[in-house]
């Protein structure tokens, strides 16, 4: 290592440093994308071998003494403005250095060893439609996620350390308001949207959809859209992701219906978002935190905005509908009108990644009222199937059938990602006031778009998301893109007109 001095070769030698464990943690990441897609059930004790030992030599090297004296030099002699590249990256690892000290080193192996074995024991309780396999994994993650929150530190409620990890600076007293008053104001936008899609079949779109033609429309749509296929893929699991390997090394995944291509398609679009953000990251910053995402509610809000704004838009349908009857003849059963009509039809889902925008935030709201609870000790694990099944009915008016349409759905508690739901809320409201501002700054955006060409969106996201890195914070994002923070006024308003597509498709 450098024994550079000052706080020029101090910074030298954290960059030197934070670039080996972003080659550690991307290692990890492929291991972890090919547990999902191809590695054979019985690797699976041995994978999470590996990825405990990645991740435990990323904290032993995060926490070792020679970072801390690095960033102190840096922090006391640094001679950069406060919001220069290499100002934030430093202020972006004292935080990441402060919070992984408080965490032993034997705890972190042992969380992502658990981790890693409990998501191959849901997809197996998911698949049997058994909780009582699951159970055990998920009690196991809960006591080692209090354990997290313990040693992280709070001021009020556990919950507080976990969801901070997400979304830096998020509370459970400055989120629970959020939440609240959308689910408030959406509950009759929610009766409307479902009441006039009543005279939209529910089995509308219900046809014979090949898989490779679905892979087809699935990929030029995503390259229309900007996603560099020299520089990512797309795979098939059981529950869609993105995933970053490397500055060039985007892997999206997704599931596929032959009876219904929906499914797919609005998958890819939604992990298209992701992808385009992390290939819009600066390549010169990687390896530091100017070329990381700022949080997931941002990140949430790049794959809500390309899958719903766009994608579920008049336009978008009255553009693609002749080019995705080449590779779905099926299609050609419908208008570009129906079609829309179709893809925002609202009813209350059992299943959150195929819910509509309208009931969405209610499946969120349920999930972070119960693992709320969970961490806080007010529920047990073993009482977590009655207390989800109770709250969907009152939610949605709906009895959930069994496990696998209610609590095994998700992976997010299988990996210990407890408060990781609530951004995908916080992803809807900036997607939506992201998408707003950029066609009011952008004169002409809507036109280009309708002709199916989204370079302008694409540029106007990368200038004031993407290369952004992490200068700022979510909030501080949201007001230097949009003028404002996180707000749900635009969220309701673009609601409020979707319902109107409703009408249009019901009567063609």
């Amino acid at each position: 290592m450098s024994t550079s001095t000052g706080p020029d070769g101090a910074y030298k030698n954290l960059k030197r440093r934070f670039h080996e464990i972003t080659l550690l943690e991307t290692t990890g990441a492929t291991l972890g994308w090919d547990q999902e897609t191809y590695m054979p059930p019985k690797a699976a004790e041995f994978r999470a071998d590996q990825l405990a030992y990645l991740t435990g030599r990323v904290h032993r090297l995060v926490t070792d003494s020679d970072v801390d004296r690095w960033l102190t030099v840096c922090e006391k002699d640094g001679p950069w403005e406060a919001d220069s590249v290499e100002a934030v990256n430093v202020r972006e690892w004292r935080r990441d250095c402060d919070q992984s000290v408080k965490l032993p080193n034997s705890f972190v192996e042992e969380f992502e060893k658990v981790a890693s074995l409990a998501k191959n024991q849901w997809a197996k309780a998911r698949a049997d439609n058994d909780f009582s396999q699951f159970r055990d994994p998920l009690a196991r993650l809960v006591d080692l996620s209090r354990k997290k929150a313990d040693y992280l530190g709070y001021k009020e409620s556990p919950y507080d350390a976990l969801l901070d990890q997400y979304e830096p600076g998020m509370t459970v007293q400055s989120l629970r308001p959020i939440l609240d008053n959308l689910a408030k104001a959406m509950a009759p936008l929610a009766r409307e949207a479902a009441e006039k899609s009543l005279a939209i079949p529910g089995d509308l779109l219900k046809g014979d959809y090949p898989i490779h033609g679905q892979q087809k429309l699935n990929r030029r749509v995503a390259e229309a859209f900007g996603f560099d296929f020299e520089a990512g893929r797309i795979d098939t699991t059981t529950h869609p992701f993105c995933t970053e390997l490397g500055p060039r090394d985007q892997r999206l995944t997704t599931r596929y219906d032959e009876t219904n291509f929906a499914v797919s398609f609005y998958g890819v679009l939604h992990e298209v978002g992701h992808g385009l953000y992390e290939q819009g990251l600066l390549a010169e910053h990687y390896g530091t935190p100017m070329s990381k995402a700022v949080s997931l509610g941002i990140h949430e809000s790049q794959s809500r905005l390309w899958e719903n704004k766009v994608g579920r838009d008049p336009m978008f349908w009255r553009h693609w509908h002749p080019i995705a009857c080449e590779y779905l003849p099926e299609l050609k059963r419908f208008t570009p009108e129906q079609l829309t009509a179709a893809v925002n039809r609202s009813s209350p889902s059992m299943i959150r990644v195929e819910a509509d925008e309208f009931f969405y935030d209610l499946h969120i709201l349920l999930r972070f009222q119960i693992e709320l609870q969970l961490i806080e000790g007010a529920l047990e694990v073993n009482d977590v199937p009655e207390a989800w099944n109770s709250l969907f009915e009152k939610l949605f008016g709906r009895a959930v059938p069994d496990d696998a349409h209610g609590c095994l759905q998700d992976i997010h508690w299988s990996m210990g990602g407890f408060g990781y739901f609530p951004t995908y809320t916080l992803g809807n409201l900036n997607s939506a006031q992201l998408y707003q501002a950029a066609l009011a700054q952008n004169k002409g955006l809507e036109t280009s778009m309708a002709s199916g060409d989204y370079t302008a969106l694409l540029d106007w996201l990368q200038k004031k998301v993407h290369h952004q890195g992490m200068r700022f914070h979510p909030n501080q994002l949201m007001e230097e893109a949009t003028g404002q923070p996180t707000s749900e006024s635009a969220q309701l308003d673009y609601l409020k007109r979707k319902i109107t597509h409703l009408d249009a498709g019901a009567a063609s």
